[in-house]
């Protein structure tokens, strides 16, 4: 699938995108309609308009990808925690 690719291959931007929508951190927990809904507006963003089911499929497809690239942990059917370092949040300094 295109759009699946297209996705995959901007994972890092797709991230930041969801990251800024959802407020997703290092280890966090990250849900189905959240990666969802956040591909339709990514791909919205772009001037794609995709269908909801077909949105579902891609999400089913992206969360696969994210899970065999350990960038999102497995909790349940439902949700994921996430594995990447680069949204790690800085610790607040004791003074």
């Amino acid at each position: 699938m295109e759009h699946t690719q297209l996705i995959i291959q901007n994972s890092h931007e797709f991230l930041k995108y969801l990251k800024f929508k959802f407020s997703l951190y290092h280890k966090s927990n990250v849900f189905s309609r959240d990666v969802h809904y956040g591909i339709i507006h990514f791909l919205k963003d772009k001037d794609i308009k995709i269908s909801h089911s077909k949105s579902e499929v891609i999400a089913s497809e992206v969360l696969k990808y994210f899970e065999k690239e350990n960038i999102l942990k497995k909790i349940d059917n439902r949700s994921w925690m996430l594995n990447y370092e680069e949204f790690v949040t800085p610790k607040a300094e004791k003074k």
